[in-house]
């Protein structure tokens, strides 16, 4: 949607802002100068003695001056809940973590007036999704209802609750950040296999280390604090288990195809067999429970003794 400079009318008054946390002024309009996406407005300080003109972006003109009150009451709501600014490592978290887990019609990141922010369109979703009450996170937080829709301080409060992620979301975060290291170990031995878009050329692998050292580890440290101890140490176990399982078949299976070779051929089929037959899979690693059986339907073993005659 373009610039709609015909909505500024000389001789109206509005409230003009140099900044977001700056005090409102009252203007009256002067001159209108339309451009190609914007324009520039020449305003009267109505209420300045020294009777200042300027000439202003419009987009620093908010709202007719009609409306201050409501303007500068949301500005106030802004600057509260500005109480915990992110810096960049816990913005790049914050985007992850929104962009892998939480659908966009629930909540979202909002970076303007506040860097961060969170926009909550749907509590019971939320809930859901994350696993905690609503009014547990907005108990410890600034926030307030803007058209509906709850506008929270910045989005690692969740996180800064708890100390992790709650409920089974670390999996999916952490899965992503070791493929994402796996990806970065390539490219700091190897250089990037992608062009630079901006340079026209491949990076080197001593440039791909400086920029995994100065954004990418600490976004996934960072990650991992907010998954907790709990999760990334069982995730790690997981993640090792399955990779020991998988060098061990493989070095079954070698050993297996060796007895054959050699011409132990009962020995490298019936080790085949009980290796295929014996697997444990998450089909049948639970234990299965079963109702007790009635002794009519035990099943009766007989074996064959020698009978001993007495003398």
């Amino acid at each position: 949607m373009g610039f709609d400079a015909s909505r500024f009318v000389v001789g109206d008054e509005w409230v003009y802002r140099a900044r977001d946390a700056a005090a409102s002024e009252r203007v009256r309009i002067q001159a209108v100068i339309p451009k190609k996406a914007s324009a520039r407005i020449g305003v009267f300080f109505v209420d300045d003695p020294a009777g200042r003109v300027e000439n202003v972006p419009g987009s620093r003109l908010r709202v007719p001056w009609s409306g201050v009150a409501a303007y500068d009451a949301v500005m106030a709501n802004w600057r509260r809940i500005d109480d915990r600014p992110l810096d960049s490592v816990e913005e790049a978290g914050v985007e992850v973590v929104f962009d892998l887990l939480i659908p966009e019609n629930v909540a979202s990141v909002a970076w303007s007036p506040v860097s961060g922010a969170t926009e909550l369109r749907d509590r019971a979703e939320l809930e859901a999704v994350i696993g905690l009450p609503v009014e547990e996170i907005l108990a410890g937080i600034a926030w307030f209802e803007l058209d509906g829709t709850l506008m929270l301080s910045p989005a690692r409060h969740a996180a800064d609750r708890r100390g992790r992620l709650p409920g089974a979301l670390p999996r999916a975060v952490l899965d992503l950040v070791v493929e994402e290291e796996v990806q970065a170990r390539h490219k700091c031995k190897h250089g990037a296999d992608a062009i630079n878009s901006l340079t026209g050329k491949r990076t080197f692998p001593e440039e791909e280390y400086a920029w995994y050292r100065r954004f990418d580890r600490p976004r996934h440290e960072l990650l991992r604090q907010w998954c907790g101890h709990r999760a990334v140490s069982a995730h790690e176990r997981l993640a090792a288990a399955e990779a020991e399982v998988q060098r061990l078949d493989v070095l079954v299976t070698e050993l297996i195809q060796h007895l054959d070779q050699a011409g132990e051929t009962f020995h490298a089929r019936r080790f085949a067999e009980e290796h295929e037959r014996d697997r444990i899979t998450a089909y049948t690693v639970r234990p299965v429970v079963d109702r007790p059986l009635h002794p009519s339907e035990m099943p009766v073993r007989e074996v064959p003794v020698r009978r001993r005659w007495s003398c």
